[in-house]
């Protein structure tokens, strides 16, 4: 990183003195990074893929600006016409629609969604639920047809078991979460039932399905209902790969009757050979077979030689996350079977007695599936179907997986844990890139070195190795707004938390776990390493006992990273190297706390409930000597979420990103269905001030922007699109001309299920705030529930895929 000097080393040393992280500061200082990208002209540009338009998109203008007018938003928002005399006047009512609402101008076309069915005969495929990453690869040989991969993440039981009847043509068993006013001090988070049969014992919301286990008997009729769901519920998992062709105009179809659709799920895989599944890299001795096939699949990358990567995320609420020294399953933290409902400020929502999710699928089958397969990054060659889960990139809560793949240069994984206090992560293999293009490369992920990111106050940070001669770091739970960090419990293994003892978490003091850990490995603190955390099954010797210990080591990568010093940051989700100048831009979707950990307030001032700005930011980082292995870089924040009134973009809760070929940033965003236009008071009391995690309400449904990365406008988010109701916009895709955008519409109606006509809507008050931060109601009226894609109420609501182009 360039050093400035004179009085701009005095404003950098105040800045970063105060904790105020700004977009202007970090363009000003970061270094060489910068420079290309604020001084990018178009001619630059043009080779990126669209130099027809005369450096210009269908979408965007060459200077950055929006070629649309924004539709309309309920909230102020940067660059708005008017002032804070006539924010009043323009946002005292608004109407939130159950439909994706686009500029005028554009239009989306479905290109698939849940419970279609393409092929024929023996190789016909189902289109899974809840699709997000979606990418596209064009097919050697064909003219105008494509590789469509598309992510299917988890299921939203309340609208997918209300709907599957009526999609699936099959039933399912009734389950119910109640109120119990006899026992509430059981059954605090809702009494489970299936059909007629009702869980008593634990908390009332989970039942454990290991045999002997609990004080209640499992009927063998209620065992099998069980596994049917979970049968069902993972055959609607993993990934979708589908032929399509694209038509005049830039819109996409389906190519129906083609043989070589393919599914990839947690259970039952369509139209792919037996044996086509592998593990790779230093974890694959702990298995002794090959995976069982993907699940919990969130965002996702393409690679330069052909391939898609599939990141598995949540795994956890499906089995069991937590291992042992030597990488084992621990038996104790098998994952209960049960429901979730909607929790408004610890309390459960009893408007509809559908849980909000359906967790422990994995556990339900006939066969439990291994936790330890789950949680890595999957390459999947759409021409075969095969797939291989790649040990090296290490085991956490993936959103998305980007590359910078360059000939000359090792290749480079950035990576975040989407997870409250979860980490950046980086992986650079040990091997060279000859060629990009070069399928060989795949190999170039199967060995390598695992960092997770440490930020530094003053903008600095270095890349720290998850190999067993790093040194371990006292934790520094002071300097989270939890005041807790999950760290390696040891003798048994899993997870324990150190830090403020006082509060309602339970946690160790660090010193007493210092002590334990001290008394693990047989030495001083100050002596041990990740290597004394682990111990890899006997008979290994030499090297091979060093690979092991890796092995383990990225198994268990988020709770190692903690034990050396990584830095727990605010739910990184999606990250994206900029195809210009190779700047990593990281969205980052939220600073609250939650049990796994909270983010470092040194790096994260904003998180500790204190402003609107809590809600995510866009942080980006720079790479010293533009180096993709190197071990230190620079970073500041891009763009900050928040209310305009507070110096925010007007979003909350950044999730994935892409770029367009003029190299502009696209966002969408992920509030919460439990927070979406909750009804605003501003107060504590309600969960509704700012900071507090229902407060995002204010801002509606979930959005698309798009944010200049040059130009005049650079930092300022522009408005393109709004999502139907309790629904994400994700996997957004742009083709290689920038012509047509590629969108996923994920979970609509998730929390309110379909939207019937015996109550389509709701009128609610909410408080808003103009740019001036002075406050006024809104009157705005809310859609219960969805129908989307249909417009007629009564509808099941279906995921779904759609392509946005421009009329004419």
């Amino acid at each position: 990183m360039n050093e400035p000097s004179g009085r701009e080393a005095t404003e950098v040393k105040e800045s970063a003195g105060s904790a105020e992280i700004d977009r202007r500061s970090f363009l000003k200082y970061v270094g060489a990074g910068a420079t290309a990208l604020a001084g990018a002209q178009l001619g630059s540009l043009i080779p990126l893929g669209c130099a027809a338009g005369g450096g210009r998109t269908v979408f965007v203008h060459a200077d950055g600006t929006p070629d649309w007018v924004a539709p309309r938003y309920p909230v102020p928002l940067p660059g708005d016409p008017g002032d804070a005399t006539t924010d009043a006047v323009r946002f005292a009512s608004y109407e939130v629609q159950d439909r994706l609402v686009l500029p005028e101008g554009f239009r989306f076309d479905i290109i698939a969604e849940w419970g279609d069915r393409f092929g024929n005969g023996e190789h016909e495929v189902s289109f899974g639920y809840n699709n997000d990453y979606t990418g596209l690869l064009p097919i050697p040989g064909t003219e105008n047809e494509l590789w469509l991969f598309v992510n299917h993440e988890y299921l939203s039981f309340r609208p997918w078991s209300e709907s599957y009847e009526a999609i699936k043509g099959e039933t399912l068993p009734s389950y119910r979460l109640t109120e119990d006013p006899d026992t509430p001090w059981l059954y605090r988070r809702g009494r489970f039932s299936i059909d007629d049969w009702k869980v008593e014992q634990g908390l009332g919301n989970g039942i454990d399905l290991r045999p002997g286990i609990g004080p209640q008997e499992i009927p063998a009729e209620v065992r099998e209902k069980i596994r049917d769901t979970c049968e069902k519920g993972l055959a609607e998992l993993g990934v979708s790969v589908l032929r399509v062709r694209r038509l005049s105009g830039g819109r996409f179809e389906v190519i129906a009757d083609a043989t070589d659709h393919r599914r990839i799920s947690g259970h039952r895989s369509e139209n792919v050979e037996p044996g086509s599944f592998r593990f790779s890299g230093p974890a694959s001795f702990l298995f002794t077979r090959d995976p069982s096939g993907t699940l919990a699949n969130c965002s996702g990358g393409t690679t330069p030689w052909g391939t898609f990567l599939t990141c598995e995320e949540n795994f956890h609420y499906e089995m069991p996350e937590a291992v042992s020294p030597a990488g084992l399953p621990l038996e104790a933290s098998a994952r209960p079977f049960g429901g979730r409902g909607d929790e408004v400020n610890g309390e459960i929502d009893y408007g509809h007695d559908r849980p909000t999710n359906l967790n422990g699928l994995g556990n339900g089958i006939s066969e439990p599936l291994d936790g330890r397969e789950y949680g890595w990054v999957c390459e999947v060659d759409p021409t075969t179907g095969r797939m291989v889960k790649h040990t090296a990139l290490g085991r956490f809560h993936h959103e998305n997986v980007t590359l910078r793949c360059e000939k000359g240069e090792r290749l480079a994984a950035y990576m975040g844990d989407d997870r409250r206090g979860g980490h950046v992560w980086k992986f650079v293999s040990d091997g060279v890139v000859r060629d990009p293009t070069d399928p060989a490369n795949s190999r170039l992920l199967e060995k390598g070195t695992l960092y997770v990111a440490r930020f530094e106050e003053g903008f600095t940070g270095r890349w720290i190795p998850l190999v067993p001669e790093t040194p371990l770091r006292r934790p520094e739970p002071e300097y989270c707004f939890s005041s807790h960090v999950r760290v390696p419990a040891r003798f048994v293994g899993g997870a324990v938390a150190v830090g403020d003892t006082d509060r309602d978490r339970p946690a160790l003091e660090v010193e007493d776990w210092v002590s334990i850990i001290e008394s693990f490995a047989g030495k001083p603190f100050a002596e041990c390493t990740l290597g004394d955390l682990v111990t890899p099954e006997a008979g290994a010797s030499g090297e091979e006992t060093r690979e092991r210990k890796t092995g383990v080591l990225v198994t268990d990568a988020f709770l190692m990273a903690n034990a050396v010093g990584g830095t727990p940051s605010a739910r990184p989700e999606d990250l994206e190297v900029h195809p210009i100048d190779r700047s990593v831009y990281v969205a980052f979707t939220d600073s609250t706390d939650g049990s796994a950990g909270a983010p470092d307030q040194r790096i994260f001032p904003d998180s500790g409930r204190r402003n609107s700005r809590q809600y995510g930011a866009i942080y980006r980082i720079v790479e010293d000597g533009d180096d993709p292995a190197s071990t230190t870089f620079g970073w500041g924040k891009f763009v900050s979420s928040g209310e305009v009134a507070e110096d925010g973009g007007g979003f909350a809760c950044a999730d994935n990103l892409v770029f367009d070929p003029l190299g502009n940033l696209w966002m969408v965003t992920d509030i919460s269905t439990t927070a979406q236009n909750f009804p605003n008071e501003r107060s504590a009391a309600t969960g509704t001030d700012a900071g507090s995690k229902l407060f995002p309400g204010v801002f509606g449904n979930n959005a698309m922007f798009m944010i200049p990365t040059s130009g005049e406008t650079k930092g300022i988010p522009q408005l393109f699109a709004i999502g139907p109701m309790e629904s994400e916009l994700t996997g957004p895709t742009f083709t290689a001309d920038g012509k047509t955008l590629i969108l996923a519409v994920q979970h609509p109606g998730e929390r309110r299920g379909i939207r019937k006509t015996s109550n389509p809507q709701d009128v609610r008050a909410q408080i808003v705030h103009d740019r001036s931060n002075q406050p006024f109601e809104q009157k705005r009226i809310v859609p219960q529930g969805s129908n989307f894609p249909s417009t007629e109420l009564d509808q099941p609501p279906r995921p779904c895929v759609v392509c946005i182009t421009r009329e004419g």
